[in-house]
């Protein structure tokens, strides 16, 4: 029983527009120009522009490096600085501008190392599961790796199926058919992951190149890098050693293990301890004193004269890669009793263990893989639903579901439920397209409603909270769009 607002006045809606999709206002060039052509083609001409505009992907990255808790350092107890954290920030942003695919966006951050392994933007896609928690000098190895497999669990529940699946970590969901077996479940699937700061983001050609450039350089230094590995040999076996005390007994003689005897979970555990490690060896050249310090100096100099057949060092990012081809078993902690869990979806779609497909890949178990492909499915019940409803409530302020990362039972049901479905349907039909998804809510009349209305007599008492959207909400704009208008209308 209640009508819909007016449209509102031009100047309204570019500064709408600006800021929904690339955070920035009009230039007072751009407003006269949206002033002066009311026509339907001007409206549309000026959102293709704004749309393929660089600072397009600037902005909704920031979206979704929030929702994925990017940030440049560690941020946990020992705020470490992530010094190629940047290369992941900057695959969002080139996703988000190219129009990367909704399902391809997805299956890379979860497994670009087995889908693509020689394209540097899937490799750096990874850095998604490097987003989370970290200690750079956390003693306890142990609890440290279950800490970080559990909040990429959370995670993932959260991001890609709005289902708060931390309740389950500890026993099953008192409200939700989410069973304790079923966050080890979904668990599983990282179960084997390895933190890489080594891999290359290169194509195959560029790492060939490389591999026989560098080749050439370690034959000719091959004297020279014998000679420094000679002089500093009993000095980092001191760090070593010095580092590797500071562990527990049962995580030194994991360490202590010759890596071919290592099962999957010990390589990962060893992995943790290596990086400590090398912290310390880093420091070796300011730790040397006298003579040991000069002949460290001449023999650098030496090398140095060889850096003419040296390859320009490849880009490296922060990326994941498997531990091995067979992943480390997963238990429910303090229940190893019920006996090993296997990777599996949610027990509510399917009860069955997951019907694990290897690529064809040396070393890779293929485990996210399987769950990318169960996720993106185009009959998903959930993950197009929940990227839609989140693109909604960048928009209009609240999501068609008002609780985003919530589509259990203690979340709001939707709004309105059967546009979020065609929503939904659409934009799978449309090539998993967010940019086909914010030219239809934007050029919507909904979205172009006046906010400036008085509430009818019937809303105040059927929709006094604007639930229906018979007028725009008013919006805040982020802090970041505060201060980049600031910057913007100052001219700087």
């Amino acid at each position: 029983g209640i009508e819909p607002a007016d449209e509102a006045p031009p100047a309204t809606l570019a500064r709408r527009l600006h800021q929904t999709l690339v955070g920035l206002p009009p230039s007072p060039e751009e407003t006269d120009a949206f002033l002066s052509d009311s026509s339907e083609a001007a409206y549309q001409q000026r959102i293709d522009a704004l749309i393929d505009s660089p600072h397009y992907g600037e902005h909704w990255a920031s979206f979704w490096l929030d929702l994925v808790r990017y940030a440049d350092s560690d941020g946990y107890k020992a705020d470490f600085y992530r010094e190629r954290a940047w290369r992941y920030r900057d695959y969002v942003v080139r996703a988000f501008n190219e129009d990367k695919p909704y399902d391809r966006f997805v299956a890379e951050q979860l497994a670009g190392d087995e889908i693509a392994p020689h394209d540097p933007q899937a490799l750096a896609a990874t850095g998604y599961l490097r987003c989370g928690i970290y200690e750079y000098n956390q003693r306890d190895a142990m609890g440290q790796w279950r800490d970080m497999l559990n909040d990429i669990t959370d995670n993932v529940g959260d991001t890609f199926l709005a289902m708060g699946m931390g309740c389950a970590r500890c026993h099953d969901h008192k409200f939700d058919p989410l069973l304790q077996r079923d966050y080890y479940r979904l668990q599983g699937f990282f179960s084997n992951i390895s933190l890489r700061d080594d891999v290359p983001l290169a194509t195959q050609e560029e790492l060939e190149q490389y591999e026989r450039q560098r080749a050439e350089w370690e034959a000719a230094t091959a004297d020279i890098r014998a000679e420094i590995n000679d002089l500093i040999a009993d000095r980092v076996n001191s760090l070593t050693r010095s580092a590797v005390e500071k562990f527990s007994p049962e995580i030194q003689a994991i360490f202590a293990k010759p890596a071919g005897e290592r099962d999957s979970y010990e390589r990962q555990i060893a992995h943790l301890v290596q990086l400590q490690v090398d912290i310390e060896v880093e420091k070796i050249g300011d730790e040397l004193k006298g003579d040991a310090k000069e002949k460290w100096d001449r023999l650098h100099a030496s090398l140095a004269e060889f850096d003419h057949l040296k390859p320009k060092p490849l880009p490296l990012g922060r990326t994941i890669t498997d531990m091995g081809p067979v992943a480390p078993a997963v238990f429910i902690p303090g229940r190893e009793r019920m006996g090993e869990i296997k990777p599996g979806f949610l027990s509510v779609f399917d009860e069955s263990p997951a019907q694990i497909v290897k690529p064809e890949l040396p070393g890779t178990s293929g485990l996210r893989t399987t769950f990318a492909a169960w996720l993106t499915r185009p009959d998903h019940p959930l993950t197009s639903r929940v990227i839609v409803n989140r693109i909604w409530q960048q928009h209009f302020g609240t999501g068609l579901v008002a609780t985003t990362s919530d589509f259990g039972h203690l979340g709001e049901p939707p709004s309105h439920p059967e546009l979020l479905d065609w929503l939904a349907t659409r934009f799978v039909a449309n090539g998993w397209s967010i940019k086909w998804l914010q030219r239809e809510i934007v050029s919507s009349a909904t979205f172009r409603q006046t906010s400036l209305r008085p509430t009818p007599a019937v809303a105040i008492t059927t929709d006094p909270q604007d639930r229906w959207l018979w007028r725009f909400p008013l919006r805040r704009m982020s802090a970041e769009q505060i201060r980049d208008t600031m910057l913007a209308v100052s001219g700087e």
